[in-house]
């Protein structure tokens, strides 16, 4: 082994790892067709912890691929149109950003607890019940 080589190794074993934790909809799933192709769910982020900015609306949550692990707890009841809870490592480069499940088995992909499901729409109802009695209001 060169000494170039022992160096990379090093550097790459304290590289940090940034990880975000989200609630989105799962709208698509790739499933890998080839060997050693990543598994990916596409999700619609509707709220980040700690107010960290992905770099888009529509991340790219790879939940499985034929690597070495460890890798993160995947859900396996998540359908298309499902709210799911997702925490991961972050990974940004040239052609935009995803994020990983490889790499912790604290990581996961999960069904958001339906109590927070639920709260999401009891806001909307409140919301949407008070802009009606502020219409009828005005309308006498």
């Amino acid at each position: 082994m060169t000494e170039d080589v022992a160096v990379d190794e090093v550097v790459d074993e304290v590289a940090e790892v940034v990880t975000v934790a989200f609630t989105g909809v799962a709208e698509t799933l790739t499933e890998a067709d080839m060997p050693g192709a990543p598994t990916v769910w596409a999700v619609n982020v509707t709220a980040a912890e700690d107010e960290f900015v992905l770099c888009s609306q529509v991340v790219n949550v790879t939940v499985f691929q034929a690597t070495p692990g460890p890798w993160g707890f995947v859900d396996e009841n998540v359908t298309e149109g499902s709210v799911v809870e997702v925490f991961g490592a972050y990974v940004e480069d040239e052609t935009g950003c995803m994020v990983t499940l490889e790499g912790s088995e604290e990581y996961y992909f999960v069904l958001a607890a339906e109590e927070e499901a639920e709260e999401e729409v009891e806001e909307t109802e409140v919301a949407t019940g008070e802009l009606e009695e502020e219409a009828e209001e005005e309308a006498e």
